[in-house]
């Protein structure tokens, strides 16, 4: 995607904001704390509440999409960088011990020291690095797409791999109750399916429409007396 210098910055500068300052007021919002205030404070981005990063980031980079020029171009390169700092912030998480998983006893579980995020001593599943894994089949995915066929369509492919891969994640994850339940799955998990069940339908109605249509075979004719009537085409 051969899109000008101005707009890698453009990009990268909504990506920095989106991931720090756009999420955390997306997180206060919806635990109902928001205050302008510690917005000016450089230490209130240091903690949790990032979780909503890559929505905030999805929302401002899709305006600026929609007033670019190439808006196509622009959409598709928007999540072509997106998985593998996702997956990058994941690794975080691992060293850190957040996100942890519930407890497990297969070969590659790991028990977290003392002083992780993760209670100690317990074996766990590496919800992380699932998650790493999800990013960099996406990431694999969306480089292999056809982007003739699928131009500017790369971001419902993201949201459609993403809202597939993360509830199956969410699976292993600790249960915890501070975290909201939609009956079976965990609102995270419904609203990924919910995403995903969307996307794939926009996706299925995008792929019939892009479908080249199958033509008429035209009449050839060796007869020279005949060969004026198709000019150029003429065998």
């Amino acid at each position: 995607l051969a899109l000008s210098r101005k707009t890698g910055v453009w990009l990268g500068g909504l990506y920095i904001f989106g991931m720090a300052v756009g999420a955390r007021i997306l997180y206060d919002v919806l635990e109902h704390r928001f205050d302008p205030r510690n917005y000016l404070r450089l230490g209130y981005y240091f903690g949790y509440g990032l979780w909503g990063g890559p929505l905030a980031y999805l929302m401002l980079a899709s305006i600026f999409a929609i007033l670019h020029r190439r808006r196509n171009d622009v959409l598709d390169l928007m999540v072509l960088v997106l998985p593998l700092p996702m997956a990058l912030a994941k690794l975080a998480c691992f060293f850190n011990g957040c996100c942890y998983g519930s407890p497990c006893d297969w070969p590659w579980c790991v028990a977290f020291p003392e002083g992780a995020d993760a209670p100690p001593v317990v074996a766990r599943h590496l919800t992380q690095v699932y998650e790493i894994l999800v990013m960099l089949v996406i990431w694999v995915a969306l480089t292999r797409l056809n982007r003739n066929r699928w131009a500017g369509m790369l971001p419902v492919w993201f949201v459609f791999l993403y809202g597939l891969g993360r509830p199956l994640t969410e699976f292993f994850r600790a249960p915890d109750p501070m975290r909201p339940s939609a009956g079976a799955l965990t609102t995270s998990q419904l609203v990924c399916v919910v995403a995903a069940l969307t996307a794939g339908v926009v996706l299925l109605i995008s792929g019939r429409s892009k479908r080249p249509a199958v033509g008429v075979a035209r009449q050839v004719t060796t007869d020279p007396r005949e060969a004026g009537r198709f000019g150029a085409n003429a065998p």
